[in-house]
């Protein structure tokens, strides 16, 4: 992890400052205990990735739904492609979305909901990108990540985390987007009020998932699942330029709005 990152973190919980006692490079931080001296809870860094949560923290489906889940991690990458066929293609899903957003020079993104980083290659062909910030709530999935940032010879860094609960102070962000999942929140507008709570003004905020007629396709696997309902309605009213867009071929939605 980037030393300079420790600078952004907060506590998830309480949003107080956090320090770090351990290994301390002076280009990145390799091992060590992120505390807050405020609610006293502590966060390790280990394996390359700050564990923001721990297992009982995690959110939990129906046997069945945990079951695919747990399927669908270890064959991510074949079975997005495979899902994505009816839209276009997986390329052509990503463009439709990642292409949504505003990238300045030397930008700070951040993705809430990282997966496999499959979105990180995209982006970083796009010149003086910055630097990718990345958290999911499935550990294998942040391994799996680091797997892949290590074949494609990208970098980026890792947090085990609830998209509802940020670990990254205000106002830190150029570029903040959540491509997939977000239908399966438990708290969909704290998560949207969190990805606005740490972008910088003036920023595009993009969030992207499939739509009920999906979701209805999908159910055969997954079981039914509560109604899939977009949700720009979460969207606070004193953010700009809010817009909901249908896309993958009619299976899709996509929100976008810009911090005022």
């Amino acid at each position: 992890m980037k030393n300079t990152t420790a600078d952004i973190l907060c506590c998830p919980k309480c949003k107080n400052d956090l320090y770090f006692r351990g290994n301390n490079a002076s280009e990145e931080i390799a091992k060590g205990v992120f505390e807050c001296k405020t609610c006293r809870r502590s966060y390790p860094l280990e394996d390359g990735f700050i564990h923001f949560l721990q297992e009982g923290e995690v959110r939990r489906f129906s046997k069945r739904a945990e079951f695919f889940r747990s399927i669908y991690c270890r064959l991510y990458t074949p079975l997005t492609n495979f899902m994505f066929l009816p839209c276009g293609g997986v390329k052509k899903a990503r463009r439709e979305v990642l292409e949504r957003l505003e990238i300045p020079s030397n930008a700070e993104i951040l993705e809430t909901g990282i997966g496999a980083c499959d979105n990180i290659p995209f982006i970083s062909r796009k010149s003086g990108y910055g630097y990718f910030y990345g958290l999911d709530n499935q550990q294998k999935m942040i391994r799996k990540c680091m797997r892949n940032l290590k074949k494609w010879n990208l970098q980026a860094d890792l947090f085990w985390s609830n998209a509802e609960e940020l670990p990254f102070k205000d106002d830190v962000f150029d570029v903040v987007f959540h491509l997939g999942a977000i239908n399966l929140f438990g708290d969909k507008k704290q998560a949207i009020d969190e990805m606005i709570r740490v972008a910088k003004p003036k920023t595009r905020i993009v969030v992207a998932d499939e739509n009920e007629r999906a979701a209805r396709l999908f159910s055969i696997f997954m079981g039914k699942q509560e109604k899939v309902k977009p949700p720009v309605d979460l969207i606070p009213d004193n953010m700009q330029d809010i817009h909901l867009h249908t896309i993958w071929s009619g299976l899709g939605y996509l929100i976008e709005f810009r911090t005022p």
